[in-house]
């Protein structure tokens, strides 16, 4: 047998196992950066606030409804926060800006059941931006539900339009003109929603989250009639503004 004196002299040495590599700690603390990418719907569904029989060259006839609007559509774009974790606890804030291409159009005419003409109504969001603070708890070490809320803007585009070939749309002046009212708005309001993120990676999360909006109505002017009224001309129409939200999002943490 080879003694353990003789294995040392030809230079053999026992061999021990590596540590272990200490584990990574999964921390939401810091700051990110991401891009977002969802459904978004809502209403815009238009009030008379005027009377159609008692304003100027409208003179008193059967009038019909005013249609719902509904409009939906694309919203993509990116945000920036950052979060400060203390036990399963994590708070922080973000702002994100998204490129909307929600609308919804409709024919309705209110104007005179009595008489021929085409009523389309109008509205678009075209972009939405919000900057909220997030607060929530980890479910699990790399698992956060939270709850989010703060401020909203949108740009918006009204519009009313009535067609008639003789005056289907007033009973003033010449025929085949159309009667237009339009608009265009750049909304503050308030959002509130929440959502479930993961952190996969130890810098990177994914996430699914909610939001509604809600913004002032809109009252859009005319903006063509077959003649200059001897008065400025009432507004008839007010829209309602508000928005849901379902996207999905990837954000790249930086390190605390």
């Amino acid at each position: 047998a080879v003694s353990a004196a003789a294995l040392g002299c030809v230079g053999v040495m026992p061999v021990h196992a590596a540590p272990p590599s200490p584990p990574v700690l999964m921390t939401w603390t810091g700051f990110y950066v991401g891009a977002n990418a969802g459904y978004a719907w809502g209403n815009a569904n238009p009030t008379m606030i005027g009377s159609i029989t008692g304003a100027p060259f409208f003179l008193p006839a059967t009038t019909g409804p005013v249609p719902s609007l509904t409009p939906r559509g694309f919203i993509g774009g990116g945000q920036v926060g950052y979060n400060w974790q203390t036990g399963q606890w994590v708070f922080g804030g973000e702002v994100d800006f998204s490129g909307l291409n929600a609308k919804a159009d409709a024919s309705v005419s209110p104007f005179f059941t009595n008489k021929a003409n085409v009523t389309t109504w109008s509205s678009r969001y075209d972009w939405l931006f919000t900057a909220r603070v997030r607060g929530g708890f980890t479910v699990a070490p790399n698992w956060l539900l939270y709850a989010t809320g703060g401020l909203a803007v949108t740009h918006v585009n009204d519009s009313v339009a009535c067609t008639a070939a003789g005056n289907g749309c007033y009973d003033f002046g010449p025929g085949g003109v159309t009667v237009s009212w339009s608009g265009t708005s750049t909304l503050a309001g308030g959002t509130i929603g929440g959502g479930l993120e993961a952190m996969f990676a130890p810098n990177w999360t994914a996430r699914v989250e909610y939001l509604y909006a809600k913004f002032k109505d809109t009252a859009p002017g005319i903006v063509s009639f077959p003649a200059s009224p001897p008065a400025p001309f009432p507004p008839l129409f007010s829209f309602h503004h508000e928005l849901n939200v379902v996207r999905c999002a990837i954000n790249y943490k930086f390190s605390p």
